[in-house]
């Protein structure tokens, strides 16, 4: 706990002599967390256009090796009166995983 008037350390480098007045540690805590937002912000974009562009080449591989979209494919296997195969089950499994995983990230850009 500090007490007004004494002297506390801030960082490694900074000493600071008692604590700010009420209204200016307000701003100074207002003006931050602006400032922390906008970086929040930007890393979210950033980290979502990267799982977007991610989550974007899987699918375009599974398009190419099925030459159909997902939807296709989903009905595919639904109407399959016979036995899925299990290399075509696991396909679809992670295709709609990325299907899922690209919309969660979309919402973020």
């Amino acid at each position: 706990m500090v007490i007004l008037g004494d002297a506390f350390e801030y960082g490694k480098y900074v000493k600071v002599p008692g604590r700010l007045p009420e209204p200016l540690n307000g701003m100074a805590k207002a003006g931050l967390y602006k400032e922390e937002q906008k970086i929040l912000q930007g890393f979210l974009h950033s980290k979502a256009e990267q799982k977007i562009d991610y989550y974007n080449r899987r699918i375009a591989e599974m398009k190419s090796k099925y030459d159909m979209d997902f939807s296709s494919f989903q009905n595919r296997i639904y109407l399959r009166t016979t036995e899925v195969e299990l290399e075509e089950w696991n396909d679809f499994v992670l295709w709609g995983s990325y299907v899922k995983a690209y919309r969660y990230w979309a919402q973020f850009c």
